[in-house]
């Protein structure tokens, strides 16, 4: 950049701009009526050859056998450039006129009127001050260039021409050097690797590169600029590679590509340890589930194989039957529970609408503070506003006193150069005076001397004091005249006078304003942080408010999950009750069955030990029958063949003992049949009972599940 401003103040600055330079001189030159552009080389070639180091005269041997033959040479950056000033008066003084421009702006046609859209016609007053030529337009378009250029950070593209055939594949090396070096690339090139072409702001610099230097930078707060010097210090660069300026912190060609790499590869590194830290950390955790689902694995095998054991054991079906009516004597004691639960959750609602009203009368007390200190910025920034209003209005009127003081100034140069005009045209009248006096006198001299022709020399003389009586005459006019231009003057004067007098008035009002600004400027850079300070309060107010209205929109949430849990609760708990009032009912129906069936059973078990009963006394007697038949059929045996009356007696009692055999078959039959019905009605008593067992274990189960379900579903907003 400062090579660019030097070569420029160079180039365009001294032989272009600066007063007797180029552009200048030929603005100059189209002033005067009678120069032309022989005039304007030969006042250029005086002015500048041999005398600055940028401008030169072609040799005879260099211009010979042109048409056009350049007149001087200007040895810019990238190569000696020759100037031909045919017509630069005449191009120069003939800019476009503002009427065409406006008229071709406001055409109908649609091309011209956007060819001619940006041509702003010049508004009166600056065509009054300024005759407009085309080197003031060029000097003023390059100093908005210029003006551009040092405001932005420009980027170029360069587009190269490789060959002068337009052959495709064809390079020419020479034309491509040519055009780089007279585009001004192959220096650019140099100067950035001379210099520091790449910048960058100190907490931007930090803010990027803080990755590559953590360790080196202390925790806290420190400025950016000494920040940036101990990461530089810590990446080992040297005075060359880095410099620090005030705001910016300067890099050699190349420095900030590596830093780019650089913090490529730590962020490399850090995501690759993130990376394994977080895969290491799922393998873990599906480790960690594998081994807990290897170890449930083994519980489940180890409670399916007791299962396939206990299942068929009578104690465990047992239990299996009675474990479903301990959970009843639990519900009572649930329920307390679930009461506790529900007064724990009204205090807390109780607590919570406490504190919402402290919250809400907290946050009226914030919200009056924000407003008056609302309103005492409003006061403040309307006053900051009225100040500067004041401050454009003097401003204004200053500049409108200075334009009037430059038309005084304006006029006084206008009547100093008419005066100018007006004293050499009586000198010339008076030169003029003086010789026709002293040919008047000559002529008496003659005619003394020569004595004859004396009415010839009398009309001669006559006409010589006519003469001079119209040079007395245009005399007395110019003395009229100069008189008049002495009292333009002296009015002129007395106006410049009082114009000094008021801008003396107008400085010293100026003065008083300055320091009247500058006491304002003071008071308002103390408006201005008070302002500062009011808005921070503000927005610690705002901020407290917030997180005031924060805390009691949670505790109204709160308070209204609460209030929803509890109404839960309730409708869950009066659920509850009618399902444990349907299910103690259910029991009740139950237990009435299982004592109606139990004594129906208690009956079935005396009539089948009545059968029983009976049924050992008939085997009794039957047994008592078969001793007695055997003790007959011995005593048979043993009277070898009695008599009939003991045949007959034998015969009766063969046929008593037919019949007792068959009255013990027949009750055997009925004792068999009344113990079969009895069995059956046994079977059907025990299904039923074990119908109602079943009934009953489901409707536990129902009820313990539904009721596990809802203290989890009541448990989860109060967790």
């Amino acid at each position: 950049k400062q090579w660019y401003q030097r070569r420029v103040a160079i180039t365009a600055g001294e032989l272009m701009e600066k007063p007797m330079g180029i552009l200048p001189m030929l603005d100059e030159e189209c002033m005067f009526p009678k120069a032309t552009d022989t005039t304007y080389k030969d006042k250029v070639i005086q002015q500048h050859n041999k005398k600055h180091p940028k401008f030169s005269t072609p040799s005879m041997k260099s211009i010979k056998g042109m048409d056009n033959p350049p007149h001087f040479n200007i040895h810019h950056y990238a190569g000696v450039v020759g100037y031909n000033v045919g017509d630069w008066l005449t191009k120069n003084s003939d800019p476009l006129n503002d009427n065409c421009l406006d008229l071709f702006r406001k055409s109908a046609m649609p091309f011209m009127a956007e060819l001619f859209a940006d041509c702003v016609p010049a508004g009166p007053k600056e065509r009054k001050k300024t005759f407009q030529t085309m080197a003031m337009m060029h000097r003023k378009s390059l100093n908005s260039l210029m003006g551009m250029l040092h405001a932005t950070y420009p980027h170029f593209i360069r587009c190269l021409v490789p060959n002068e055939t337009k052959t495709p594949g064809k390079v020419q090396a020479e034309l491509i050097l040519h055009q780089l070096r007279c585009n001004g690339v192959l220096e650019g090139i140099r100067i950035v690797r001379a210099g520091f072409p790449n910048r960058i702001a100190y907490a931007d610099f930090v803010q990027r590169y803080k990755i590559l230097a953590a360790s080196a930078i202390p925790a806290g707060f420190i400025e950016a600029k000494e920040a940036s010097q101990l990461i530089i210090t810590h990446l080992e660069l040297t005075d060359d590679q880095a410099k620090f300026g005030n705001t910016k912190v300067f890099f050699r060609c190349g420095i900030l590509g590596t830093l780019e790499d650089l913090r490529d590869e730590k962020i490399t590194q850090i995501l690759s340890a993130f990376q394994a830290l977080t895969r290491g950390w799922i393998a873990r955790k599906i480790y960690m589930k594998l081994m807990e689902q290897r170890v449930g694995v083994v519980v489940l095998q180890r409670n399916i194989r007791q299962h396939f054991v206990l299942r068929n054991w009578p104690w465990w079906k047992l239990f299996t039957k009675v474990k479903p009516l301990l959970s009843i004597a639990r519900q009572e004691d649930e329920i307390r529970e679930k009461e506790e639960e529900m007064k724990k959750a009204m205090e807390e609602a109780a607590a919570t609408a406490v504190a919402k009203k402290e919250l809400e009368e907290k946050y009226e007390k914030l919200e009056e503070e924000r407003m008056k200190i609302q309103a005492e910025l409003e006061r403040e920034r309307q006053a900051a506003i009225d100040a500067e209003e004041l401050v454009f209005k003097l401003e204004g009127k200053q500049q409108e006193l200075e334009e009037e003081n430059n038309e005084l100034i304006d006029r006084i140069e206008e009547e100093e150069e008419n005066n100018f005009i007006v004293a050499e045209n009586k000198r010339g009248v008076e030169a003029e005076l003086i010789g026709v006096q002293e040919e008047l006198a000559a002529l008496g001299e003659r005619l003394k001397n020569a004595g004859g022709d004396i009415q010839g020399k009398e009309a001669e003389l006559k006409e010589k004091n006519n003469e001079l009586t119209r040079k007395d005459e245009e005399i007395k006019k110019l003395d009229t005249k100069l008189n008049d231009t002495a009292k333009r003057l002296g009015e002129t004067e007395s106006m410049l006078a009082a114009a000094q007098e008021k801008g003396q008035r107008l400085d010293k009002e100026k003065k008083r304003v300055e320091s009247e600004l500058g006491e304002t400027k003071v008071d308002l850079d103390k408006e201005k942080r008070a302002k500062a300070d009011l808005d921070k309060n503000l927005r610690k107010k705002d901020a407290e408010c917030k997180e005031v209205l924060g805390q009691l929109d949670d505790m109204t949430r709160q308070k209204t999950e609460s209030e929803d849990t509890v109404r839960r609760k309730e409708s869950e708990i009066s659920g509850l009750q009618a399902a444990v009032e349907a299910e103690q009912n259910n029991v009740t129906k139950c237990q009435r069955q299982i004592k109606d069936l139990g004594q129906k059973n208690k009956d079935i078990e005396d009539e089948l030990d009545n059968e029983r009963n009976q049924k050992q006394r008939l085997e009794k007697a039957r047994n008592e029958l078969e001793a007695q038949i055997a003790a007959y059929e011995d005593q048979i045996e043993e009277a070898g063949g009695a008599n009939s009356a003991a045949t007959e007696l034998c015969r009766r009692r063969e046929e008593e003992i037919a019949k007792l055999r068959k009255d013990k078959e027949g009750a055997e039959l009925e004792a068999q049949e009344q113990a079969d019905a009895s069995k059956r009605k046994f079977n059907d008593v025990q299904n039923q009972l074990e119908d109602a067992e079943d009934m009953l274990r489901k409707y536990k189960a129902k009820a313990k599940k539904e009721k596990s379900t809802d203290c989890d579903s009541a448990l989860i907003p109060l967790l």
